[in-house]
């Protein structure tokens, strides 16, 4: 009897144990996902402009938003988070930027590195950092001082659209150290043809009287610092008296919204095309094509800081700096934000022209203006179940069954009037590129019934019409 009653009692402290563990289990579990639920930042959103023209209206990221893998400490706000090997140990470590305080200006960066050991994130490394603009900051891995392993360069802009550049050493034992923070009007590396080691260049602010100077830096393997190698005196501020009016980025875009064009070398055309109907930057070579969505728009004098994702790779983020040399050149220059050493410049850098059409048509004997766009734009009904919509906002073509969306552009081009429809695809990349002559009937008060687009091409020697059957729609509102 007794040693019933024993057996009983085990079983009873057994269940007992039993159900405390799994209600320890659940409390862990629950607190655990409060916990990652108060790590995801706050402010870890894609910015896109939905109207050039008001550069406060944003939408959140449709996409799932990266969650910081630590805890925030009491008083940090994180804002972002970047996935990338910062320590060529091909694991991914992640870079955190966040504020101490909700007021605050000052952004800090915080390295969060995987412990085997434990199995788990922990806090590697933090420090302040110089840029205040979140969206303009990128983060590279790169050896600046020669000894192969790889320092931290953080680049961005300051609060009055200022390049900034903060670069932490890498040390032997994981560390980092401080050893350059810097803000000018630019801040460029540029490599050097006798040492393996890049030169950082300073365009520094100006002074009172408005004058700069140029300060070249470069790491002193015997000192141990980035030492000041040169300085030219001081000079007026590089600046042009033809260039985007104004003040802020709308009106750079507005000036910039032309198609531009680099290199005269046939083979080798790039050329760069700004779709303000969907915020993005088109990029198209010979063989390949780019579509980049503009998250923000920053501006500082005849400079336009442009921050992109690439359309179908909405992770990564490229900033795009734009000089205005003339009324009709600028100057193209990039920075990645890099997941490895291996930058992705496909030969878009460089010195672009404004695509001449007034010229060309001069030297081709040809007439170019443009008619009135608004006239156009409606929807049209044609056969076999063919569409046309002309929109400010969306433009689509829908022939022989094929469905294409993307940029519309009407003008005169060698006596004829064209209508140019780019293709832009649901992968965000640049597809069919169609061209048709225009022809119109139009009622006694001036509106279009009916539109005629017979296909052509467009040449050095002038529009060439292609011998197929026109395509006829009517206007139905």
């Amino acid at each position: 009897m007794m040693n019933n009653f024993k057996s009983l009692i085990s079983h009873i402290y057994f269940v007992a144990f039993f159900v405390a563990f799994l209600i320890a289990v659940y409390l862990i579990a629950i607190q655990r996902q409060e916990t990652l639920q108060a790590s995801v930042p706050i402010e870890n959103r894609t910015i896109i402009l939905e109207s050039l023209s008001d550069k406060s209206q944003v939408s959140p990221q449709n996409a799932s938003q990266q969650h910081a893998k630590i805890s925030p400490l009491p008083g940090d706000i994180f804002l972002k988070t970047i996935d990338i090997d910062v320590d060529d140990d091909e694991d991914f470590e992640q870079v955190i930027l966040c504020k101490k305080t909700a007021g605050s200006t000052v952004l800090w960066m915080i390295i969060a590195d995987f412990s085997p050991n434990l199995g788990a994130y922990l806090r590697h490394f933090e420090a302040e950092i110089r840029a205040s603009k979140l969206e303009s900051i990128t983060v590279q891995p790169l050896d600046v001082t020669g000894d192969g392993l790889s320092d931290l360069l953080i680049q961005g802009l300051d609060s009055s659209n200022n390049q900034t550049l903060t670069i932490f050493r890498r040390l032997l034992n994981r560390g980092y150290s401080l050893i350059f923070s810097e803000t000018g009007l630019s801040i460029n590396l540029q490599d050097s043809d006798e040492s393996a080691i890049p030169s950082i260049v300073v365009e520094s602010l100006p002074n009172k009287t408005g004058l700069v100077s140029y300060k070249t830096y470069i790491w002193n393997r015997n000192s141990l610092f980035l030492e000041k190698v040169s300085e030219s005196p001081l000079r007026e501020s590089n600046s042009i008296s033809e260039g985007p009016s104004g003040s802020d980025a709308q009106s750079y875009l507005s000036w910039l919204n032309r198609f531009w064009k680099k290199n005269s070398d046939a083979s080798n055309i790039c050329s760069l095309y700004l779709d303000t109907n969907s915020n993005a930057l088109i990029l198209e070579g010979q063989q390949i094509q780019q579509r980049w969505i503009i998250k923000s728009a920053e501006r500082k004098g005849n400079r336009l800081y442009l921050t992109c994702r690439l359309s179908e790779l909405s992770y990564l983020d490229r900033i795009f700096i734009i000089d205005a040399k003339g009324q009709n050149v600028i100057s193209v220059s990039i920075i990645d934000q890099q997941v490895s050493h291996f930058r992705r410049d496909e030969g878009w850098s460089g010195k672009y022209e404004s695509y001449d059409y007034m010229k060309e048509a001069k030297d081709n004997k040809t007439i170019l203006s443009s008619p009135d766009h608004s006239q156009f734009l409606g929807r049209y009904l044609g056969d076999d179940h063919s569409v046309l919509v002309l929109d400010q906002s969306k433009n689509i073509l829908v022939l022989n069954g094929k469905y294409r969306e993307g940029a519309a552009r009407i003008y005169y081009y060698d006596g004829y009037q064209v209508l140019d429809f780019l293709q832009i695809q649901s992968n965000g990349l640049v597809g069919d590129r169609l061209l048709f002559i225009v022809s119109i009937d139009q009622s006694e008060n001036g509106k279009i019934n009916r539109l005629i687009l017979r296909p052509a091409e467009i040449g050095a020697d002038g529009v060439r019409m292609e011998y197929r059957t026109p395509y006829i729609f009517i206007k139905t509102s």
